[in-house]
């Protein structure tokens, strides 16, 4: 999801960075998203909040593949159109409440060309460092005997 948006040029790491840090089961995007996709609704109206909306981006373009029809995705003020082949920008504007909407007819606005590599932003990446390193088993006998790493036989 985040490669697939940073190549429209649109920032994902911030948004994953932000999830990561403040999000809850009931608000994660991934979440959401994932059951729109197993699920393909008429119109969804999300009653819930939704920590990072921007992320559910992904997700419009693929139900937009698995239903063959255009998708439009409402966050607030902001108007984003997903179809099979493309993604589109209709407006830009705050975050608010999230809306998607199946088989919402031709799109309109600016289309997102694929991007160049781009950089992320510092305070962004940091954040996502503090996380990598929760990944980590300390390098001790301790941690291997318990199962971190290959244990006593590393035998590849």
């Amino acid at each position: 999801a985040t490669a697939w948006l940073w190549e429209h040029g649109i920032d994902s790491i911030t948004p994953l960075a932000e999830l990561l840090d403040y999000g809850t089961p009931k608000t994660c995007p991934i979440r959401i998203g994932t059951r729109l996709c197993d699920a393909p609704p008429h119109s969804m109206q999300s009653a819930e909040t939704v920590q990072s909306p921007i992320l559910l981006l992904f997700f419009t373009g693929e139900l937009g593949k698995i239903t063959n029809s255009t998708v439009k995705l409402t966050i607030g003020e902001a108007i984003y159109f997903t179809t099979p082949e493309a993604m589109f920008i209709a407006q830009s504007g705050a975050v608010g409440a999230v809306t998607v909407t199946c088989n919402a007819g031709a799109p309109n606005g600016k289309r997102l060309p694929p991007q160049p590599r781009r950089t992320v932003p510092k305070g962004a990446w940091s954040r996502l460092e503090h996380w990598e390193h929760k990944t980590y088993a300390p390098a001790s006998e301790k941690s291997r005997l318990a199962g971190a790493g290959a244990g006593l036989s590393d035998n590849d």
